[in-house]
């Protein structure tokens, strides 16, 4: 029996007697042993392999190597995109560490942009998948990974501590023109097929700055979030002992605690204003929040979080003002000009018996001026209280 192998296989260096690879080496094995017989059967499937490729056209190295290359030129063409184009950053995964993941891609905003440039701390993981179509499609259309390997990567996929995309790169030569990337969110239930495929919406694309939204988008705004201060929401108070959401009597509704609650909250800013950052707590922000026409369940959400939003106005948390709107300027009967804007105190509340929420104190604040423009007075006061981000997954 002879058999050709290629020169550097390993199967070639342990072929018997009378089997010869290409380098014209000759290799020996006893005639009848189990050793020769699994030579024998090693070589046939390599001789198929063989014949098959040639017949193609093609080496079985060269069959990989070019696979690799184009999954290579596929991440290169993302490099363009993303560190070209939007001025982001691509960490390459290596493949000793590739496991379900080929890419890290790390948000930055533009110099010249108003507020915060430079890395936003936002970091999206990312499998590429290079080819799979031959023309760009113009609807949603799939990509057939096998049921198998989409079940065994898909947890993987899931325990990333982030936003986790599939990206489908289409190489130049398939639409004559620059490469194109479509993205799915491997989160989302309804991007997968029941047959192992994974789909695509080719309006989901990382081509510009259309793309770099969608990126910002899909990340939101938890990285600002997770600067903001955490506090513990409190127990008690020694100014009241109505809690809306403790000792809830059968006879007694959260309502009543609230508004019980919140007159023992103004007794105490007339008394001491400084507890509470100098905030005038007055019936103005309970008309705001109990207002007709509003869900119950803001209403309720409202109620729940007043001695949080309490708390949140304490000076020794240093928690900063920021400015939410624009001014509002008026002039009084009296001559004085008005100055009206709004103001937020936002930090991260831990709660005994729920998840953590962000919650925000909105402040309505007046800074009067005389009619010659010198100051007069500056007041804030309660005007609302909510949780930012109900509907929001962290992930």
């Amino acid at each position: 029996m002879v058999c050709r192998l290629p020169a550097r296989s390993g199967l070639a260096r342990r072929c018997g007697q009378d089997l010869i690879s290409n380098n014209g080496v000759r290799h020996r094995t006893k005639p009848g042993s189990k050793r020769e017989a699994a030579v024998r059967k090693s070589c046939r499937g390599a001789d198929r392999i063989l014949h098959r490729s040639r017949r193609q056209g093609n080496d079985v190295g060269k069959v990989l190597r070019d696979t690799n290359h184009i999954g290579q030129l596929g991440i290169s063409w993302l490099q363009w995109i993303i560190e070209g184009q939007w001025a982001c950053g691509v960490e390459v995964v290596s493949a000793h560490n590739d496991n379900s993941l080929d890419i890290l891609i790390l948000l930055k905003r533009r110099d010249g942009k108003k507020g915060y440039r430079g890395a936003t701390g936002d970091v999206i993981f990312a499998q590429v998948k290079t080819g799979y179509v031959k023309t760009v499609p113009t609807g949603p259309y799939k990509i057939q990974l096998g049921k198998d390997y989409v079940t065994s990567h898909r947890p993987r996929w899931l325990s990333f501590p982030g936003p986790v995309i599939m990206i489908n790169v289409i190489p130049p030569k398939s639409q004559g023109s620059n490469p194109t990337a479509f993205w799915t969110d491997l989160r989302n239930p309804l991007s997968y097929a029941g047959s192992g495929d994974i789909i695509f919406d080719p309006k989901r694309t990382l081509a510009g700055l259309v793309g770099k939204s969608a990126m910002f988008n899909l990340c939101w705004r938890w990285t600002e979030f997770r600067k903001l201060p955490r506090i513990e929401a409190p127990r008690g108070f020694a100014w009241s002992k109505n809690l809306p959401d403790q000792n809830v009597a059968v006879h007694e509704s959260i309502h009543e605690r609230s508004k019980k609650f919140y007159k023992d909250w103004m007794n105490e800013s007339n008394i001491s204003p400084a507890s509470f950052g100098d905030v005038r707590i007055t019936n103005r922000g309970w008309r705001h929040m109990t207002r007709a026409g509003r869900t119950k369940s803001r209403i309720l959400q409202s109620l729940l979080l007043l001695p949080s939003a309490s708390r949140l106005l304490e000076p020794q948390h240093g928690i900063a003002k920021k400015r939410l709107t624009s001014s509002e300027k008026s002039i009084l009967p009296n001559g004085q000009v008005r100055e009206r804007f709004y103001e937020g105190v936002t930090a991260r509340i831990t709660f005994f018996q729920r998840h953590e929420a962000i919650v925000r104190v909105v402040l309505e604040r007046n800074i009067f001026t005389t009619a010659n423009g010198e100051p007069s007075s500056d007041e804030s006061t309660l005007y609302s209280i909510y949780e930012i981000a109900r509907r929001r997954s962290s992930v």
